[in-house]
């Protein structure tokens, strides 16, 4: 299983969707205009990311054990 986790500013953290994929979820979340910069290592919804007036705010996508 994985979930797909909104990073906000001051690193407030909330769980989005969970999915048994990673790909549904990388599918998903790149409808939204969301992309991964390999110098940041996360997904980020702007480009405007380290430029003052951005979002600030991030995606991860960790995997978790199903009960």
């Amino acid at each position: 299983m994985y979930v797909l986790i909104r990073i906000r500013t001051n690193d407030s953290r909330s769980s989005v969707f969970v999915s048994k994929t990673k790909k549904k979820l990388e599918t998903h979340i790149k409808k939204l205009g969301v992309f991964w910069p390999k110098e940041i290592g996360r997904y980020i919804d702007d480009e405007t990311i380290g430029i003052s007036g951005g979002s600030g705010t991030e995606y991860i996508i960790n995997q978790i054990d199903e009960l």
